[in-house]
């Protein structure tokens, strides 16, 4: 097989070149750089990897998996007794477990917090639409009425929409509108 470079390693391996990258580099006593700073890997090297994958596809952690320094290639994974019969240590799970609902917290936190936002806005939009409907509808009273009050008997948002100019509308909003 002689040297393959770290392409040629991912494809005979079916991974990415950047995995094969991050294994090399989690274990630098056992996976050298040329004079360039690019990873080449003999037949051994290769062998390593091949190791390092089983034990990954098995369920091993990267951090867990251990090398052998001797230059014999690693015994295949069905060997060994299967992982599931290791049990981690129950301070591992307790810390998992607490970093799990630390996370589950926070991004309750978030969807509420996102919630309240959203509800703050709709409360706002509703609070101005029922004083422009306010102030439409006792513009329409005092123009029903034919009396006029003095301008300190108008509401403020009247007084605003009647001294406004009136917005055009669109053909189709205009016909919607009596319907």
């Amino acid at each position: 097989m002689g040297i393959l470079k770290t392409k040629d390693a991912a494809d005979l391996l079916s991974v990415s070149q950047t995995t094969i990258k991050r294994w090399a580099s989690t274990f630098p006593n056992f996976f050298h750089k040329d004079r360039f700073g690019h990873y080449i890997f003999s037949e051994q090297e290769i062998d390593l990897l091949i190791h390092i994958k089983d034990r990954i596809d098995h369920g091993e952690t990267l951090d867990r998996i251990e090398l052998m320094t001797n230059k014999q290639p690693p015994e295949p994974l069905q060997d060994e007794t299967p992982l599931h019969t290791h049990e981690p240590s129950l301070e591992d799970m307790l810390t998992r477990i607490e970093h799990v609902e630390h996370s589950l917290d926070q991004k309750a936190d978030e969807v509420v917090s996102v919630q309240l936002l959203q509800q703050r806005e709709e409360l706002e939009e509703m609070r101005k639409m029922i004083e422009q409907l306010a102030a439409s509808l006792e513009t329409i009273q005092m123009t029903n009425s034919k009396t006029y009050p003095s301008l300190d008997e108008i509401h403020p948002a009247a007084f605003a929409k009647l001294q406004a100019p009136p917005r055009k509308r669109g053909l189709l909003r205009s016909f919607f509108s009596f319907l």
